[in-house]
């Protein structure tokens, strides 16, 4: 049976920690970035350029060539994805033929596969809604067209199109430990729900299981796991997140939580660079970099 964690009331005194907590930080994290408000104020270290890409909706690290990052539009603005540099430059474009309804985010696991995730939903009324497996190009620095397989899927929880509730938009995929994961973008209220392919049919329509929940506050835009799938990272329109993973458990939001409040535009995609090092990417193309110290206990 699937276990939904219980907001614990320990943790509303830990955020009135992280308030205080946040004003002290700001002197150290004055070498970084500017503290506002509203949260650390990013500033960005390059932007990504080429024809081609209008926005960057999703961003994954490559796990088979070196120095290379997946990034690829939203709706309406073509079905290829990039190979840019972390300096954001263009390296190759690849067109995959594929139909682009509304893609928000891709992830890489560690054989070499890309998986698109078609499934921006903020009406809540998609019934088409799908993950796109493509195979990484052997070589990013041609760009030549690449073939990918469409795996339907359905929130097994959805009976109604749109529901009372909206609470199926999704931005956020990863892979971790050998399982596909998506969290969810709710505007019914402010949690998020953490979803597990455990397996992928293109024969039928896939469900993933309910994993768990979370009370993250701001919608989720994008999410990474490391390659060792210990810990994940979870962008919110204006927060960063890591969760690690629980011992004997998939259920990341259970895990220990650190978290950091951002301002950098609208943030729209995040990836791992290294085990310690978070890049965020906005619509309009800037590229900042997070480094997991300068998060704080949740």
């Amino acid at each position: 049976m699937l276990s939904i964690p219980l907001e614990k009331p320990t943790k509303h005194t830990t955020k009135g920690s992280i308030r205080i907590s946040f004003a002290l930080l700001c002197s150290v994290w004055a070498l970084n970035f500017s503290c506002t408000s509203e949260g650390a104020k990013l500033e960005p270290y390059a932007r990504i350029s080429g024809i081609g890409i209008r926005e960057c909706s999703g961003i994954a690290k490559s796990r088979q060539t070196n120095d290379i990052y997946w990034v690829h539009n939203d709706s309406l603005s073509g079905s290829s994805i990039f190979a840019i540099l972390k300096d954001g430059s263009l390296v190759a474009a690849f067109p995959t033929g594929l139909t682009n309804i509304d893609w928000e985010d891709v992830a890489t696991d560690n054989s070499g596969n890309l998986y698109l995730g078609d499934f921006g939903n903020f009406s809540n009324t998609r019934q088409d809604l799908a993950i796109h497996l493509l195979k990484e190009p052997l070589n990013p620095k041609v760009g030549t067209r690449i073939k990918g397989t469409t795996y339907r899927f359905e929130y097994p929880e959805q009976m109604e199109f749109p529901p009372e509730r909206r609470i199926y938009d999704c931005e956020a995929i990863f892979w971790a430990q050998e399982e596909l994961f998506v969290l969810t973008k709710s505007l019914g209220d402010t949690a998020t729900r953490l979803y597990c392919f455990e397996s992928l049919r293109a024969d039928e329509i896939n469900r993933p299981k309910l994993v768990g929940e979370f009370d993250i506050g701001p919608r989720v835009t994008g999410a990474d796991a490391t390659p060792d799938g210990e810990r994940l990272a979870v962008l919110t329109t204006s927060s960063v997140w890591v969760f690690d993973r629980p011992k004997n458990s998939r259920n990341y939001l259970e895990g220990i939580a650190t978290t950091l409040r951002i301002t950098a535009g609208q943030c729209e995609a995040i990836c791992w660079d290294d085990q310690e090092t978070l890049i965020i990417a906005n619509e309009d193309r800037a590229l900042f970099e997070v480094k997991v110290a300068d998060l704080v206990h949740y």
